[in-house]
């Protein structure tokens, strides 16, 4: 299993085929993984934790992505 923290991330929604893809980068500008999305709910949740979470981590075996350990509660700077 290797965790590897996001550094960096390309987005993008088409508006045509209606559906998304987000890349995932890692420190050394090295490409994590690079995933499709069909459905538009999906594509928004991700897109939303990479706005918002600090720091992420992705599983290149099992495919998760995760933040990591934070307090309950914690407002965020």
């Amino acid at each position: 299993m290797a965790n590897i923290l996001v550094a960096s991330y390309y987005s993008r929604w088409d508006l045509a085929e209606h559906n998304g893809r987000i890349a995932l980068y890692d420190s050394s500008n090295q490409l994590i993984e690079n995933h499709l999305f069909t459905h538009p709910a999906e594509f928004q949740v991700v897109a939303s934790m990479l706005r918002h979470e600090k720091p992420l981590w992705f599983d290149t075996e099992v495919k998760h992505l995760r933040t990591g350990s934070e307090p309950v509660g914690e407002w965020e700077s």
